[in-house]
């Protein structure tokens, strides 16, 4: 009997030096938490995004890969709304595109998830996305309020391309 109160009294301790050894190490982990938060630069880390942005195509041009010329033919003038959304979530390399498109009374879509963004010197932004089984590429150029969506690639380039020109809406004025 005795050694079965011995054998108890070792199996509660062991239980209860278990539990504060949990306890100890999680004031420790917070308070490593807030030094570190409170001591790293806030410049390290990047900023949070989560937006979405709509643009509106009132017309678009569609270019298909010649390889006999060498070189890209104009295939379409279409004169119809097209919508694109980009949302943005965490960061401005991760999210989704949709680019939705009315094509001789159907409806297209073609949607990915965002794998990296980009800003070159001119300031053209520009987004890669991937969808299950295709890749594309989306280029704004601001200056000249256009945007190109280019997919379907081989070894080498994009054999399809749509120019859409961005339909800017007149602000209202508030008086």
């Amino acid at each position: 009997m005795l050694l079965c109160l011995r054998s108890n009294f070792y199996t509660f301790g062991e239980i209860e030096n278990a539990k504060m050894k949990k306890i100890i190490c999680f004031f420790l982990l917070l308070a490593f938490h807030v030094v570190s938060s409170q001591t790293l630069p806030a410049g390290k880390m990047p900023p949070r995004v989560n937006e979405q942005t709509r643009f509106i195509s009132d017309s678009r041009l569609f270019y298909i890969w010649n390889p006999e010329k060498d070189g890209y033919d104009l295939k379409d003038t279409e004169f119809e709304n097209s919508i694109i959304d980009i949302r943005e979530i965490n960061t401005r390399n991760s999210g989704y595109i949709v680019i939705s498109l009315t094509d001789d009374g159907r409806t297209r879509l073609y949607h990915g998830s965002i794998i990296s963004f980009t800003v070159d010197e001119d300031g053209n932004s520009t987004w890669v996305m991937r969808s299950k089984n295709a890749r594309g590429k989306l280029v704004l150029n601001p200056q000249k309020k256009t945007m190109t969506y280019s997919y379907e690639s081989n070894e080498e380039r994009y054999v399809k391309i749509f120019i859409f020109n961005l339909f800017i809406e007149p602000t209202e004025k508030s008086e």
